[in-house]
């Protein structure tokens, strides 16, 4: 081919590493705003829906299980130190049910037995409330003592109507952090170190 119909050469600008690093910096920091106002707008969903229920009267109730597992997050303001809070202590109690084994617990948490133990000998932990208010631990044929400090705790389920479980994870974010079940540390240590049950 002659050479002036040669082929022209692409003038294409090539990205710097720098460059590429942060237009993704960019595109992230834009995917991450919009999913914090998508989040906002959940957040004042749920509380222009609570509020309406509210002013039924509570004509409708919630099921147990989601009405004693949880404190009302609607009540924060989004991006609020309570939800921040809650979202650590949530994230830490997940961590701890999947290091919590069927044979043993979390590092520096006390075996099964001596945790059922404790939880025998105190008025807190209510084995037919805690059947009656979560099912499905009934239907899974599983004790609620042993589910309570396996799983139950760290899903913020209650071990009696007297004792609310997120609301000591709340109020004491390490105990969750260290992988025990609330009602557990409270018996062992947090009652006699004075922590607040909320």
């Amino acid at each position: 081919m002659p050479e002036s119909q040669a082929q022209p050469t692409a003038t294409t600008t090539e990205m710097t590493p720098a460059q590429s690093h942060a237009e993704i910096q960019q595109l992230l920091r834009a995917e991450i705003d919009a999913l914090r106002d998508m989040l906002e707008d959940r957040f004042r969903e749920i509380a222009m829906l609570t509020a309406k229920l509210e002013e039924l009267g509570g004509e409708f109730d919630s099921p147990p299980a989601i009405a004693n597992a949880s404190l009302p997050v609607a009540q924060a303001a989004p991006g609020s130190a309570d939800v921040e809070r809650r979202h650590k202590v949530e994230l830490a109690l997940q961590h701890a049910k999947s290091g919590t084994t069927k044979r043993r617990p979390c590092k520096g948490v006390p075996p099964f037995r001596k945790q059922a133990a404790l939880l025998a000998e105190s008025p807190l932990f209510d084995a037919g409330w805690y059947l009656q208010t979560y099912p499905d631990v009934a239907h899974a044929r599983i004790s609620a003592k042993d589910h309570y400090i396996r799983a139950g705790a760290f899903e913020g389920r209650n071990p009696g109507p007297d004792f609310n479980s997120m609301a000591y994870y709340l109020a004491n974010p390490d105990v969750a952090e260290a992988g025990w079940p609330a009602l557990v540390h409270y018996l062992a240590f947090g009652q006699a170190e004075g922590r607040p049950r909320a």
